[in-house]
């Protein structure tokens, strides 16, 4: 049996999907219908009337959900847990749908930028663009590098 024999000192100021400080913040649970785990900090759009999926090409503002919450109160099998920690497929989830929360920009944010969703991977950014839907009320509320952790303020509703 494997033994653990080293451990990091210090570790990320955060995590994809986890919940930014301390203001007022609301979540709902949806079901991800699909067959892959969705990560945490990722938008997802609606899939029925109880369920979520990562955008596909077509998807709409209208049609945005939230980003997926990171959950420490979950259990996986190791078999979920080899597709990734996330949202598992055929199971609910939490989104949030207000509040701060943290995520992995595909390009450089700063401050006070827009928010749009890459239709094909459901990954924020802060560029528009033919496959990139921008999403109301909802903008970095942090500076981040291209792949580095930055704040996201939302305020969608539920």
């Amino acid at each position: 049996m494997p033994v653990q024999t080293s451990y990091n000192r210090y570790y990320g100021e955060a995590f994809e999907g986890m919940k930014a400080d301390m203001q007022a913040y609301n979540t709902v649970s949806k079901l991800n219908k699909g067959a892959s785990v969705i990560p945490f900090g990722r938008a997802v759009f609606t899939d029925g009337d109880d369920g979520m999926k990562l955008p596909a090409s077509g998807a709409t503002a209208a049609e945005f959900i939230g980003i997926t919450f990171r959950e420490l109160t979950r259990a996986f099998t190791v078999a979920e847990a080899t597709g990734g920690i996330g949202a598992v497929p055929q199971f609910d989830a939490t989104v949030m749908t207000m509040g701060v929360i943290w995520v992995k920009p595909a390009v450089a944010v700063e401050k006070d930028d827009p928010v749009y969703v890459v239709l094909t991977t459901g990954v924020l950014t802060n560029v528009a663009g033919t496959d990139n839907v921008l999403i109301p009320n909802a903008k970095f509320v942090s500076t981040a590098a291209a792949g580095a952790m930055a704040k996201v303020s939302l305020v969608v509703g539920g």
